[in-house]
């Protein structure tokens, strides 16, 4: 038996709607952007400088996605349905049912968020639904906030690949492995089974505290398209 792969769907959540990566998304995603890099720390690509940048780069991603190699949504803020950022699947294997999910940005409003963890649990979820037996991550050791959005999902680290490949400036990374397995039955699309806030939602997204990620000193991501499949990745 084999997983079925990723198709058109939109996937909502309670801060977010995941639907599928346009090109006509590039202004609310330059906007989203606004010159900040932080985000970008543990990307391979620098952060867009102007929106013409910001359509280079999702043409990239889209290119990769219709040779086989990705399926990219595009993340929306719920209260705005303007486009915030963005997070794939990767690595996409029908066969032995594993799939990796990385390529995640956030914008400014969205952060910092539980909707970091919201679109994690989104995909995971989706990924079940379709057969998917094996959903993994691969990180920089160093991203902290990447280790602790796998605490919030509660995703089990698996080990760490030593002097795994080269970051942008040379240096060797360590690469920490993340994965969930299936349960015996996966909710339908749409009914992820979110952790509960404690108390009503708010109308905006509540902040998790969590340390600020600071990429290695002296990294200048490379111009690309990434080969490997994390946000956090080569």
């Amino acid at each position: 038996m084999t997983a079925r792969a990723p198709a058109p769907v939109a996937l909502n959540g309670r801060h977010v709607v995941l639907e599928p990566l346009r090109i006509d998304h590039v202004p609310d995603l330059y906007s989203a952007q606004r010159g900040v890099e932080t985000d970008w720390g543990w990307l391979p690509v620098l952060a867009p400088r102007s929106q013409a940048e910001m359509r280079f780069i999702v043409e990239q991603r889209l290119a990769q996605q219709a040779a086989g190699g990705a399926f990219i949504f595009v993340v929306l803020d719920a209260r705005t349905r303007r486009a915030a950022g963005w997070i794939a699947y990767l690595n996409i294997n029908v066969i032995d049912q594993r799939v990796d999910i990385g390529w995640h940005w956030l914008g400014e409003s969205l952060s910092g968020t539980y909707a970091t963890v919201e679109i994690h649990l989104l995909l995971v979820q989706h990924a079940f639904h379709l057969g998917f037996t094996r959903v993994q991550w691969q990180l920089d050791d160093l991203d902290r906030a990447g280790h602790d959005t796998m605490l919030q999902i509660g995703a089990l680290r698996e080990g760490l690949m030593r002097r795994h490949q080269k970051r942008p400036d040379g240096t060797w990374r360590d690469t920490a492995l993340y994965a969930l397995l299936s349960p015996s039955r996966a909710a339908p699309i749409g009914q992820a089974q979110l952790p509960a806030p404690a108390a009503p939602a708010p109308p905006a997204p509540a902040a998790i505290s969590w340390p600020t990620p600071v990429p290695p000193q002296g990294i200048r991501p490379r111009v690309g398209t990434p080969n490997a499949g994390n946000r956090y990745g080569p």
